[in-house]
């Protein structure tokens, strides 16, 4: 076996044959600190942009419900193509996991010049028509959009990347990256938006600017690292074929759907919280901003366990994947929660760091006292959302979220807010409505889906110590079966 394919096995062998929570907390270490990072450079750009003026710090919120629409092809993709390779890994294809990331990357390049030229165009018609930004905050958000585009490109390469990486089993390699990214959008963010050490003064502009050199970053790096071969792939232009688009298309439809969907409600949302002015749409901002300190945990872990769900099925050891997906949805829930006691706790001091109108900062501390306690349930449906993202089988989580945000969080805070005149308090108590039932249901499905059955060709596969070892006590009827390789 070359060298290069010795790292993936090593990885491989301790995704498979290590106890189940250990090689999540293992795999999310790396990705929970980047997540740190990045939410500490989201607290600390909204802070700069509250001194521009107030209000300033809600223009990137304005824009990223609408990015999220143009980079859906790349998310769902992506997902697909986790599930495929991780599968490919688990059962000890390597050459096969290998074509599939190049089929991938070839396909996200393309797709990136494509979908960055029509976001140009159609953004103007996006924020006057469809999300309604305030007047007052209209043209710093399409400048901040406009620059934007290039951080579309650079998203769909650098995910492809982070996809390949993290499907073997190497989290800490995409995190180093993106950390630096991180780290150089922070220390670029002053200099761009009030033209420190001779530079132009961009303002808002200046924001963006610093965002989109950092995901540059992140692109080049890997774009080099790859095509000389890291981590046993060398990434090269080939061309996809029919069986990788069917089984590409047929994953990530859903997850496509969902994410273009997703984006659409999250549009809805905003064009109700504009609705009620710069203030509320300001609070909104402040609140998400705060919030993201309470779920940091929640995002390097769901990731984890996609990376150990698809293996774990690769290498069929369905009870285990199983086990090993509840487990990580109640830790997490209660990592999380411990998160949300202390935000809640300390609301008033946070956000007022953001601003010093007293009316921004009683929204905004109204939207966390509905909103942050039950980031706990949205911790377990994201959790659940991953288990359909490393298992292949993302029809039931993608019909929970697409229930969770239009039935709930938009059409139950349209009628609160409008219908029974409860204001922007409507919009906050259905968004909390909408995170307790999105975790419940996602927790049931993790418990009893069918969701264990690859989607890949998985083949003999060389036992695993773990594999043959005794059942725990603990285990079911189900789970025994199951490990034995009936499948459910």
């Amino acid at each position: 076996m070359p060298n290069s394919m010795k790292v993936a096995e090593r990885y491989r062998e301790r995704i498979v044959g290590g106890d189940p929570l250990r090689v999540v907390l293992w795999l999310a270490a790396p990705l929970v600190a980047a997540q740190l990072v990045h939410v500490s450079y989201n607290l600390v750009d909204a802070l700069w942009l509250s001194r521009l003026y107030e209000g300033a710090l809600a223009v990137p919120r304005q824009v990223w419900p609408t990015l999220m629409l143009f980079y859906a092809i790349a998310m769902s993709l992506s997902s697909a193509n986790l599930a495929m390779i991780s599968q490919y890994v688990g059962a000890e294809r390597y050459e096969e996991a290998s074509k599939t990331a190049s089929k991938l990357f070839t396909f996200n390049v393309a797709m990136a010049l494509a979908i960055g030229s029509a976001y140009l165009v159609l953004r103007p018609y996006i924020f006057s028509h469809i999300t309604a930004v305030p007047p007052e905050l209209y043209d710093d958000v399409v400048a901040y959009a406009g620059i934007m585009v290039f951080d579309i490109v650079f998203m769909y390469l650098g995910m492809a990347f982070a996809t390949v990486l993290q499907a073997i089993g190497d989290t800490r390699t995409p995190t180093y990256i993106s950390v630096a990214g991180a780290l150089l959008n922070m220390a670029l963010d002053p200099i761009m938006i009030f033209g420190w050490f001779g530079f132009p003064a961009m303002g808002v502009r200046g924001a963006a600017l610093a965002t989109v050199l950092s995901r540059a970053l992140v692109a080049s790096v890997a774009i080099k690292m790859f095509v000389g071969g890291f981590r046993g792939v060398k990434l090269s232009i080939v061309r996809p074929d029919r069986a990788w688009t069917l089984r590409s298309v047929r994953i990530a439809l859903p997850l496509a759907a969902l994410q273009m969907s997703n984006s659409l409600a999250f549009m809805a949302q905003l064009r109700l919280v504009n609705a009620f002015g710069k203030i509320v749409a300001t609070a909104y901002s402040i609140g998400f901003a705060v919030i993201d300190v309470a779920d940091a945990a929640m995002w390097g872990f769901s990731q984890s366990i996609a990376i150990v769900v698809g293996q774990l099925i690769g290498a069929q050891l369905f009870g285990k994947a199983r086990r090993s997906a509840v487990l990580t949805s109640l830790f997490v829930g209660a990592v999380t929660g411990v998160g949300a006691v202390l935000v809640y706790t300390f609301r008033y001091p946070i956000a007022s760091i953001f601003t010093a109108d007293p009316r921004i900062l009683e929204e905004a501390a109204r939207f966390v006292e509905y909103f942050g306690l039950t980031v706990p349930f949205f911790a377990m449906f994201f959790v659940g959302f991953a288990v359909g993202r490393g298992s292949g089988h993302t029809y039931v989580p993608s019909a929970i979220a697409f229930a969770r945000l239009w039935a709930l969080r938009v059409g139950l805070g349209y009628l609160l807010a409008l219908g029974l005149g409860m204001g922007p308090s409507g919009i906050w108590l259905a968004m909390a409505v909408s995170n307790v039932g999105g975790g419940v249901l996602s927790l049931a499905w993790v418990a009893l889906g069918n969701w264990t059955r690859p989607v890949v060709e998985v083949g003999p596969v060389r036992p695993v110590t773990t594999a043959t070892a005794p059942p725990s006590p603990r285990c079911t009827k189900r789970e025994i079966e199951e490990d034995s390789g009936g499948g459910p």
